[in-house]
């Protein structure tokens, strides 16, 4: 029962429904942004990098052939997502035009050079690609 209740929690912050109003203090941000992305879902296809994944909230609304994960190396990072590769904040650990697609949500106000961040994003994403921000 308890499970069920830590699942039902942990869903209601990044995809809430009416009931996430009591639980989530992010309620309108995140509904916003779980609206979005569910619209923006079907552009989102092939190898998809999500930069900044935390626990992989919106996985399950895209259709991908493979769904990289990318965080900050830091101890806590490391034990409480979900990523699959750990980087120093400055070069992602991947090839020139790796990805189809880039993801990435409530990241930019932990990023110190914005512009530096994006031309990184922006390295990995191949040619036509599709990042959403």
């Amino acid at each position: 029962m308890l499970a069920r209740i830590k699942l039902f929690l942990r869903k209601q912050q990044f995809q809430p429904s009416l009931c996430a109003v009591f639980v989530n203090p992010f309620y309108f941000a995140r509904k916003g942004l779980f609206q979005a992305i569910q619209k923006l879902a079907p552009f989102i296809q092939g190898k998809v990098l999500d930069i900044g994944c935390g626990q992989k909230p919106y996985l399950s609304l895209f259709h991908t052939s493979s769904y990289i994960g990318l965080e900050i190396d830091t101890e806590e990072n490391r034990s409480k997502k979900q990523a699959d590769f750990f980087y120093d904040g400055s070069t992602m650990p991947f090839e020139d035009e790796s990805f189809d697609c880039v993801v990435c949500n409530e990241v930019f106000e932990h990023v110190f050079n914005p512009d530096d961040f994006l031309k990184e994003a922006y390295r990995v994403v191949r040619g036509g690609g599709v990042m959403v921000i």
